[in-house]
């Protein structure tokens, strides 16, 4: 896209804290020179209020869902360009491909914020951090559950991108050794990590923490069998996605207690009211805000005005395809 005239981009589903963060970092600024810029606040109630929202855009900025019928029916959007990583989960990219619509991401925005999250969480389930808050809060003291000493256990990473090597390096300052599984290791060495085979890693863990992408392969990678092989008392950590586990399989084995653990994220999202694991005392949950930290979140916002910067001026951006058509 080089044509002279400016573009017309649409924010479908804005809220007050990305505008403040687009505003104050100057970026908001930004994108007024390079187009005509719409901002809508709030997520469109329906699909069909969603394609009204977009209207005739040539780009729509989405954070969270982007509606097959806004693919379809929006006549001249030519780029949906999607504030985070994993596209995948939030826009259809085969149908994407077929109107010829390219999806922008923001690859490796926010891999300490992430990373410091996962620490976070385990820190929280091996101590029982949040119970013992509750425990206090209800005007009790003890006696109260001991927690899991942390330094000298081991911690399985699987995915070894920016943020399972930034997670790596935190779980190691702790005093865990490392193991980690990835399909393509590192040809050079790396200072306090071993990398082995996923049956391995699981068989010898007492943390399993995933750093992957979703994709078609990885989908369901952790199963019910692999989580079964896991030691008695282990503790699974997500700030993936939560599709990387067989559906149901974690959420069984937490409520018969033989896993404890940490997530982050979950293949509803909000995470349903009667979602079983808001009731269990071995589950640390946070609503999918392991990015969110301001540095990062200006980081990812900056990625995007790249990237609608660099279509529209015809050079490279971070696209995402579907991996088969």
């Amino acid at each position: 896209m080089t044509s002279s005239v400016r573009p017309r981009v649409v924010y479908a589903d804005a809220n007050e804290l990305v505008v403040n963060a687009l505003r104050s970092s100057g970026l908001l600024a930004r994108l007024d020179e390079i187009s005509d810029l719409t901002v809508h606040l709030g997520v469109p109630s329906s699909p069909e209020a969603f394609v009204e929202t977009v209207g005739d855009a040539d780009i729509v900025i989405f954070g969270g869902t982007l509606p097959d019928q806004v693919l379809e029916h929006a006549p001249r959007l030519v780029m949906a360009a999607y504030i985070g990583q994993g596209a995948a989960n939030f826009v259809n990219l085969r149908l994407a491909a077929r109107r010829g619509i390219a999806v922008a991401v923001t690859p490796n925005y926010g891999s300490d914020s992430v990373a410091e999250h996962a620490l976070a969480l385990l820190l929280a389930v091996a101590r029982r951090i949040v119970a013992g808050d509750r425990h206090l809060q209800e005007h009790r003291w003890r006696p109260f559950a001991s927690g899991l000493h942390l330094s000298g256990r081991t911690a399985g990473i699987v995915g070894f991108g920016s943020i399972g090597a930034a997670t790596a390096k935190l779980f190691g300052a702790v005093g865990m050794k490392v193991i980690v599984w990835t399909r393509n290791p590192p040809a050079q060495p790396i200072p306090g990590v071993t990398f082995v085979g996923l049956d391995q890693l699981v068989e010898t863990a007492d943390v399993l923490s995933l750093h992957l992408a979703l994709t078609d392969e990885t989908r369901g990678l952790i199963s019910g069998a692999l989580l079964d092989r896991l030691k008695p008392g282990s503790i699974v950590i997500n700030t993936a996605r939560a599709e990387l586990i067989e559906p149901d399989a974690l959420e069984s084995r937490l409520q018969i207690g033989t896993l404890s653990a940490g997530l982050d994220v979950f293949t509803t999202e909000p995470l349903e009211q009667a979602s079983p694991l808001r009731q269990l005392d071995n589950v640390v949950l946070s609503p999918h805000q392991a990015y969110n930290t301001p540095d990062a979140l200006v980081a990812m916002l900056a990625l995007v005005v790249d990237n609608i910067e660099n279509y529209t001026l015809g050079r490279d951006f971070h696209c995402v395809r579907a991996q088969t058509e």
